[in-house]
C-alpha cells in the first residue's frame, strides 16, 4: 500500500543516540486529529478561529512543542485534560536534547481555580485529571501549598501511581514528575524513598522513574544500593532509575564513577539469575562508553548479552522490523500514522533501552490506536515468530498498562514459558480479574516472575485471599510481606 501523503515519520537510525522527538510530537497530534475525522479547516474553527489551517499543518509537520497548542487539540477533539500533553512532556523530559516548550500550558491563575484543584484531590476518589490540575497549579502558577501541607497529598499520589492503568496511570505519573521537577522536589523525593522502602513493596519501578526525572549524585548512590536489594523487583527498579538518569542528563561524569564497583559487584552476584542478570546487562549497554568499559574491566564473571532485535535497519532483511511494520499496517488499516506506528512498535517489542520503550509506550497509549495495539501485542506474545518477539510483547504490558475489560489466564498458563505465563497473570491484574483460589495459592509460592504477577493479579483485584497469604507461615517471608503490602495499598485504579 502506498504511504499516506500526510505521513509523519522518525527517520533517525533505530540504534542511534538520538530520536526525532519533534516528529513524534507531530505524529501524536496529527494521528489524533485525523482519526477523529476532523479536517484542518474544521479543526481551526473548533479551536476558536485564532489559528489558520496552514498554521495547524505546520505545527503537526514540524512537531512544534507547545503545551497550549496540545491543550487546544485536547479541547477541540474532546479528549481528557492532559491526554496529549502528558505523554509529550514525559517524552521531552526523558531526552535532554528535546525541544523546549514554546508556549507552555498554564491553568487559569485564579484563587478560585487553585482552590477547586486542591479540593478535588482531597475528595474521596480523585481522578487522574484532578491530580494533573493539582500539580499544574503548584508548578505553573504563583499558587502553592506549604511543604508540610502538601506532603500527605504527595504521599497519596505516590501510593496511587503503581496501581493505576492507562490514562489514569499516565496523568498521575505526569503529576508526580511535574512536582518532582519543581520546588517541591524534596517533598516528592522523600515520599518516594519512604514508599520504596516499605516492607513488601511491589510497585517500585514507576516511582524510581519519577524520582530520577531530576537526577542527583545522591540518587546515583541510592540506585546503586538498590541493585543489591534482596528483592529482585527493587533491584530491577534501581536499574530503570539508572537508565532514566542516563537519558535525562544533568550529571557530571565524576558523579557516575562511584557506581562502577557497585555495579560490577551487582553483575557478579547476579550471574545465572534470570530475574536480575538481563536487566543489569541491558542497563549497562545503555550507559556511557567509559562507564561500560570500567564496569566490564572490574567483572569477575560473564555478562549475558541483552535481548536485542535481529538487526537495526529498516530493510526487509531485518525480519523484526518487518514484523513491526506488518503489525502497524494491520492496526492503521489504511489510515495515516502507519510509518511512525511501525517505529514505536519496533521499540516497544525489541529495544533494550527502557527510556525508548517507556516513552514509545506513553505515545501509543495516548494515540487513537491504543486498543488495537493492545490486541496486537497480546497476539504477538502468544503467536510471535520467535522468542525475542514473544518475550518483547510479554514485557510490553508492564509499560503499556492499557486496561483490559476482561481476561482469561488459561491460554497463557498453558504455556511452558514462564515469561508468557507471567504476562497472562499481568493482564488479569490490569483487568481486575481475580484468580481461582487454588491456582493463586499454588502460583504465589513461586519466587519468580510468575509468582510476582500472580500476586499482582490478586492485589489489583483485592482478592480476599490476601489476608490468608499475609499470615500463612508456610509461605516465604517475602511472599507474606507482598500480600500484606497489597492489602494496605489497595486495588487497581482506572480513572
Amino acid at each position: 500500500m502506498a504511504r499516506h501523503t500526510d505521513e509523519i515519520d522518525d527517520p533517525s537510525p533505530l540504534a542511534g543516540a538520538r530520536i526525532d522527538v519533534a516528529a513524534r510530537i507531530g505524529w501524536l497530534l496529527r494521528s489524533s486529529r485525523v482519526s477523529a475525522g476532523v479536517p484542518l479547516r474544521e479543526f481551526a474553527a473548533r479551536s476558536g478561529g485564532g489559528l489558520s489551517p496552514a498554521t495547524l499543518s505546520r505545527v503537526e509537520t514540524t512537531g512544534r512543542r507547545s503545551g497550549a497548542m496540545a491543550a487546544a487539540y485536547e479541547r477541540a477533539l474532546g479528549l481528557p485534560h492532559g491526554h496529549l500533553r502528558a505523554p509529550i512532556d514525559v517524552l521531552c523530559r526523558t531526552f535532554a536534547y528535546a525541544p523546549a516548550d514554546t508556549d507552555p500550558y498554564v491553568p487559569e491563575p485564579t484563587l478560585t481555580g487553585f482552590t477547586e484543584a486542591v479540593d478535588a484531590v482531597q475528595s474521596a476518589e480523585p481522578d487522574a485529571q484532578d491530580w494533573l490540575r493539582f500539580a499544574e497549579y503548584h508548578v505553573l502558577t504563583s499558587f502553592g501549598m506549604p511543604a508540610h501541607t502538601i506532603r500527605p497529598l504527595v504521599v497519596r499520589l505516590t501510593d496511587e501511581l503503581g496501581r493505576a492503568a492507562g490514562l489514569a496511570y499516565q496523568l498521575r505519573y505526569e503529576a508526580l514528575s511535574k512536582l518532582r521537577c519543581s520546588p517541591y522536589a524534596d517533598v516528592v523525593g522523600q515520599a518516594i524513598r519512604e514508599a520504596v522502602e516499605q516492607p513488601g513493596m511491589q510497585r517500585p519501578a514507576d516511582l524510581l522513574s519519577a524520582i530520577t526525572e531530576l537526577p542527583t549524585p545522591d540518587l546515583v548512590t541510592w540506585c546503586g544500593e538498590l541493585l543489591s536489594d534482596e528483592s529482585w523487583v527493587i533491584a530491577r527498579a534501581g536499574c530503570l532509575g539508572i537508565q532514566n538518569m542516563r537519558s535525562v542528563g544533568g550529571l557530571r561524569r565524576s558523579d557516575w564513577l562511584p557506581l562502577v564497583p557497585v555495579y560490577a559487584a551487582a553483575c557478579d552476584a547476579a550471574v545465572g539469575d534470570p530475574l536480575r542478570q538481563p536487566i543489569l546487562s541491558a542497563t549497562l549497554a545503555g550507559c556511557p562508553p567509559e562507564f561500560r568499559a570500567a564496569v566490564r574491566s572490574a567483572l569477575t564473571g560473564p555478562l549475558v548479552e541483552p535481548r536485542r532485535a535481529a538487526a537495526w535497519t529498516r530493510t526487509r532483511r531485518n525480519h523484526h522490523y518487518t514484523y513491526a511494520a506488518t503489525l502497524a499496517a494491520e492496526i492503521a488499516d489504511g489510515h495515516a500514522g502507519e510509518a511512525m506506528l511501525a517505529r514505536l512498535l519496533f521499540e516497544v517489542l525489541y529495544d533494550f533501552r527502557a527510556t525508548h520503550v517507556t516513552t514509545s509506550s506513553f505515545l501509543l497509549v495516548a494515540s487513537p490506536f491504543a486498543d488495537r495495539v493492545r490486541e496486537a501485542i497480546c497476539r504477538s506474545a502468544l503467536e510471535g515468530p520467535d522468542e525475542t518477539t514473544r518475550h518483547g510483547a510479554a514485557f510490553a504490558f508492564a509499560n503499556l498498562m492499557i486496561p483490559f475489560d476482561s481476561a482469561d489466564p488459561a491460554p497463557w498458563l498453558a504455556s511452558d514459558d514462564p515469561v508468557l505465563r507471567g504476562a497472562g497473570l499481568s493482564i488479569c491484574g490490569f483487568a481486575g480479574v481475580p484468580l481461582e483460589r487454588g491456582l493463586l495459592h499454588e502460583l504465589v509460592r513461586r519466587e519468580d516472575q510468575v509468582g510476582y504477577e500472580a500476586m499482582f493479579a490478586a492485589g489489583m483485584s483485592q482478592q480476599p485471599e490476601l489476608a490468608e497469604l499475609a499470615t500463612d507461615a508456610t509461605l516465604p517471608a517475602s511472599t507474606r510481606a507482598a500480600a500484606a503490602w497489597w492489602q494496605q495499598a489497595g486495588g487497581r485504579i482506572v480513572r
